[in-house]
């Protein structure tokens, strides 16, 4: 199993990335692992997007595509790209005019 201080350092590391706003790791059921932003944000923020995470990915079997592997929503000024694995789940919120991320899991 994966420990909170590997979570930790992986949140410090992409938060020095140009353009992070922050960068919340919570488990598939809505329920915060770890974060950079507020405890409220956090909290809406996992509950909110663990359940989109779970409508696309119903989305994306029902269409016989596969699995969900990445999902990006573009928010106006921000992105927010969403990591989904079989445990948890990677959100990183970011400005959209930012270097990309560096690719790689």
């Amino acid at each position: 199993m994966i420990t909170s201080k590997y979570f930790q350092k992986t949140l410090q590391q992409l938060q020095k990335h140009p353009g992070v706003k922050g960068v919340i790791v919570t488990n598939t059921e809505g329920l915060p692992i770890s974060s950079t932003l507020s405890t409220e944000k956090t909290e809406i923020i996992s509950a909110q997007i663990t359940s989109l995470v779970g409508k696309a990915s119903k989305v994306i079997t029902e269409l016989g595509e596969g699995t969900l592997n990445f999902l990006t929503i573009d928010a106006g000024e921000s992105e927010l790209h969403i990591a989904p694995e079989e445990e948890y789940v990677l959100i990183v919120l970011r400005a959209k005019n930012a270097e990309p991320l560096p690719q790689g899991r």
